[in-house]
C-alpha cells in the first residue's frame, strides 16, 4: 500500500508537470505566431537625410540657342516649385485615401493563470474580436478620401493653368523690357555726347547757360529711366528664373515671342456661361464640398453605439475547455459623436458659403477685367499713335539738323519726349499683357493662341 500510494503521488507530480510544460509550449507557440502575423506586412525604414545644399538643375541655362517660349512654357510646367508642391499635397491625398480604403485590423487577445496549489493546471484565455461598427462608417469615409484625392487633383490643374500663363507673361515681359533697356541705352549714350559738345559750346559762348543746363537735365533724367528700367528687367529675369527653378544669377536668352493679341470677345461670353462647370479652382471647391459632406455623412453614422465582437477559447484551472462569444457595446450617453457631428456640419456650411462666394467673385473678377482691359487698350493704341507720330518728328528733326536748320537742343528735346513716349507705350502694353494673362488664366485659355488649357 506504501508503495502503491507511492506511485500515485509521483503520477501525479509527473501529470501536473507535463500540462504546466503544456501550457508553457502553447504560450510560446502563440506569442511566435502572434509575432508572425504582425510583422508579416509590417513597412520597414529607410531613412532619407535632408540635402545639404539647393540641387538647382542647369540644363536649360547653360544653353547658348535662344529659348522660345513653348520651351519655357515646358520647363515651368516641369520644374516650377508651385507645381511641386500641388504634386506633393496629391501624393498626400493618394496615401490618404489608400489609408482611409484598409480595413480595421482584428484583435487578438491572450491570458494565462498559474495555480499557486498542486494538482492543478495552468488555465489561459484567447479571444478574437472584431470591431464591427467600423464597417458603418466605412463607405463614406471612403468616398470622402475620393473626394479629397479628386480636389487635389484639380488644384494641380489650376496651377498649372497658373503657371503656363504665368511663364508666358513672364518671357513676353523680359523680352520686352531688354529691347526697351537696349533703345534707351543706346539713346542715353547718345545725349551723353551731346552734353559734352554742349559744355564745349559753351565754354565758346557758342550756347546759352539756359539751353545747356536743360538739355543736361533731360539727360539726366533718361539716365535714370535706364536704371528704373535695369532694376524691372532683373526683376522680371529673377521671377522668370525662380519660376523655372533655375540657380540664382542665371540670365536666359530668349528668342522674340509671338505679339500678344486682344481676347476675342465671343469667347469671353462662352467661358462665363459654363465658368463653374470648367475652371479647376472651382471644380475642386466642389469636390472639396462633397468631401466634406461625406465626413458629415460619416459622423453621423459614427454616433450610433460601437460594437466589438469576438469568440474566445479558454481552460480553466481544471483542465476543463470552454468555449464563448463576447460582445462589446459602448453606451453613447456622454459623447455619442456629437462633437464631431457639429463641427462637421458647421465645416460643410462654410464650404457651401466659400463655394458661392468664390463663384460670385470669379464671374465679378472675369467682368472687372474685361472692363478695365478695354480701357487699357485704348489707352494702349492712343500712346502707340503718339509714338508714332514723334518718331516721324524726330526722323525729320534729325535730317535738319544734318543739315544745320536747328539746334542740338531742339533735337534732344524732342528726342527725350520721343523716349518718355516709348516708356510709356512699352509700360501699357504690359499692362495689357498681364491683364490679358490674369483674364486667360480665368477663363481657362492659353494666353499664346487662346486654346483651351488642358
Amino acid at each position: 500500500m506504501t508503495h502503491r500510494t507511492y506511485d500515485s503521488r509521483l503520477q501525479n507530480r509527473i501529470t501536473a508537470t507535463g500540462q504546466r510544460c503544456g501550457g508553457a509550449i502553447q504560450l510560446a507557440l502563440f506569442a511566435q505566431a502572434t509575432l508572425t502575423i504582425a510583422l508579416s506586412g509590417c513597412a520597414s525604414y529607410a531613412p532619407r537625410p535632408l540635402p545639404e545644399a539647393p540641387q538647382w538643375s542647369y540644363d536649360i541655362a547653360s544653353t547658348d540657342a535662344p529659348l522660345t517660349v513653348d520651351q519655357v512654357v515646358e520647363r515651368a510646367l516641369e520644374y516650377s516649385p508651385d507645381i511641386r508642391h500641388a504634386e506633393r499635397e496629391l501624393d498626400i491625398a493618394t496615401a490618404r485615401q489608400y489609408a482611409d480604403g484598409l480595413l480595421p485590423d482584428p484583435t487578438l487577445s491572450f491570458s494565462t493563470d498559474r495555480p499557486g496549489a498542486e494538482g492543478f493546471v495552468p488555465a489561459f484565455m484567447v479571444g478574437l474580436s472584431y470591431e464591427v461598427s467600423a464597417l458603418v462608417d466605412r463607405p463614406a469615409k471612403k468616398r470622402a478620401a475620393e473626394k479629397a484625392r479628386e480636389k487635389q487633383q484639380l488644384a494641380l490643374e489650376w496651377a498649372k493653368w497658373q503657371v503656363a500663363n504665368r511663364a508666358y507673361a513672364l518671357y513676353v515681359t523680359n523680352v520686352s523690357l531688354q529691347r526697351l533697356e537696349g533703345e534707351v541705352g543706346q539713346l542715353v549714350a547718345y545725349q551723353k555726347d551731346g552734353t559734352k559738345r554742349l559744355q564745349k559750346a559753351l565754354a565758346r559762348s557758342d550756347v546759352t547757360r539756359d539751353t545747356a543746363l536743360l538739355t543736361e537735365v533731360a539727360y539726366g533724367d533718361n539716365v535714370q529711366q535706364l536704371g528704373t528700367l535695369r532694376q524691372e528687367h532683373l526683376k522680371a529675369e529673377q521671377e522668370l528664373t525662380r519660376l523655372l527653378d533655375l540657380p540664382p544669377g542665371s540670365h536666359l536668352t530668349l528668342a522674340a515671342p509671338p505679339e500678344p493679341s486682344e481676347v476675342p470677345q465671343d469667347l469671353i461670353v462662352r467661358a462665363l456661361s459654363d465658368l463653374g462647370k470648367h475652371r479647376p479652382d472651382l471644380l475642386a471647391l466642389r469636390a472639396g464640398y462633397d468631401e466634406q459632406d461625406e465626413r458629415y455623412r460619416a459622423a453621423l453614422l459614427a454616433q450610433f453605439p460601437r460594437l466589438d465582437v469576438g469568440v474566445t477559447r479558454g481552460r480553466d484551472t481544471s483542465a476543463i475547455y470552454t468555449s464563448g462569444l463576447t460582445v462589446a457595446v459602448t453606451l453613447p450617453l456622454f459623447n455619442g459623436n456629437r462633437g464631431n457631428i457639429a463641427i462637421e456640419k458647421a465645416a460643410r456650411k462654410s464650404l457651401y458659403q466659400e463655394y458661392g462666394q468664390r463663384l460670385d467673385d470669379a464671374y465679378t473678377a472675369v467682368d472687372g477685367i474685361d472692363s478695365e482691359l478695354t480701357l487699357l487698350t485704348e489707352r494702349l493704341h492712343s500712346s502707340q499713335s503718339t509714338e508714332a507720330a514723334l518718331n516721324a518728328s524726330v526722323e525729320q528733326l534729325r535730317v535738319a539738323y544734318g543739315a544745320g536748320d536747328v539746334t542740338f537742343p531742339v533735337l534732344a528735346d524732342i528726342e527725350v519726349r520721343q523716349l518718355n513716349q516709348r516708356i510709356a507705350t512699352a509700360k501699357l502694353a504690359n499692362s495689357v499683357l498681364q491683364q490679358q494673362v490674369e483674364l486667360c488664366t480665368l477663363i481657362g485659355v492659353s494666353a499664346i493662341d487662346h486654346q483651351p488649357l488642358q
